[in-house]
């Protein structure tokens, strides 16, 4: 099940036994940890996936306010998110994941991935790329290790940045979380 909320996911576990939820869920939206979905996953055992953990390639570092996104095939080009002055805004959040990242050899994109990977081991992250030089990147998140201490550091200085666009213009928000 996809984008529902806790009681919908307790309703559900109780009619057929749960594997997985999925959900967006990344240093720029957190709202599965507010809603009560992430301790509903944890108790009844289910497993969580989070897709976009790099906010839709934002927070990799490559996207700024020019960025052109294909007019046929990418829905970024109609998200509040993405619209240029949120760009420019939230760019702050990707500079600390890149000043975060850069003594302890990760890029911003892996320091997003390995920031999901600690919270728990129920959380396995789905990244989409079509470029074979992102999975590879990805994939060497896998050998960076931080300390506790260090993922709350990076979460107070996240935290501390107001994101700014919402994820989805309002006629689609309105469909999630049911």
């Amino acid at each position: 099940m996809c984008e529902i909320s806790a009681d919908t996911i307790r309703r559900a576990h109780a009619v057929c036994p749960l594997t997985a939820i999925q959900s967006e869920y990344h240093l720029m939206h957190l709202l599965v940890e507010e809603n009560g979905v992430l301790d509903v996953c944890r108790e009844l055992g289910i497993g969580f996936v989070p897709y976009s953990p790099i906010n839709r390639g934002f927070l990799g570092g490559d996207i700024n306010e020019y960025t052109k996104f294909g007019p046929d095939n990418d829905n970024r080009q109609h998200l509040p998110r993405f619209q240029p002055e949120a760009i420019r805004s939230n760019t702050r959040i990707v500079n600390v994941l890149q000043q975060f990242g850069r003594s302890r050899g990760m890029t911003a994109a892996q320091v997003a991935m390995a920031w999901l990977l600690q919270k728990a081991p129920w959380i396995v992250p789905i990244p989409g790329t079509t470029k074979l030089s992102h999975l590879e990147e990805n994939l060497r998140t896998l050998e960076s290790s931080c300390t506790a201490a260090e993922w709350k550091e990076l979460e107070e200085a996240v935290a501390a940045i107001p994101v700014v666009g919402e994820r989805y213009p309002s006629s689609e928000e309105l469909k999630l979380g049911k």
